[in-house]
Order: structure tokens, then C-alpha cells, then sequence
């Protein structure tokens, strides 16, 4: 069951970035009072949300390096 409960809070937390990464809020601001609100404190959610922000990171990365090998 904790491992179904990992998976859904991932879930979560992937769309809570994906939804907030470009929009002028804090991205990670939000998976904080997200992480908070339901008192989730664990350090495999917290190793997690950093994949995620640089998951993020190297994602905008390759857009913007794509975006001005074309100029």
C-alpha cells in the first residue's frame, strides 16, 4: 500500500509542475503547500521532487538550445 501511495502522490506532484512550471508562480512553491496541506514528509518525496526540478530544468534547456539552432 505504500508503494500504491508513492506512485499517486508522484502523480500528483508531476502534475502540479507540468500545470505551474510556466506559469509566473512558483512551481515548486506549490508542490511545498501541496506536500504540506496533506502532511506527506518523506525523504524519497523529497529526493523526487528534485528529479523533478531538474527533470524540468533540462527539459527547458533542450527547448531553448533546439529553438536557436534555427537562427
Amino acid at each position: 500500500m505504500f508503494y500504491l501511495n508513492n506512485i499517486i502522490i508522484s502523480i500528483f506532484l508531476g502534475i502540479i509542475e507540468g500545470i505551474t512550471e510556466f506559469l509566473p508562480v512558483s512551481s515548486t512553491g506549490h508542490i511545498i503547500i501541496f506536500l504540506h496541506l496533506f502532511k506527506i514528509e518523506n525523504n524519497k518525496i523529497k529526493m523526487f521532487e528534485t528529479f523533478i526540478q531538474i527533470g524540468t530544468t533540462l527539459s527547458i534547456l533542450f527547448f531553448f538550445i533546439k529553438k536557436s539552432s534555427y537562427y
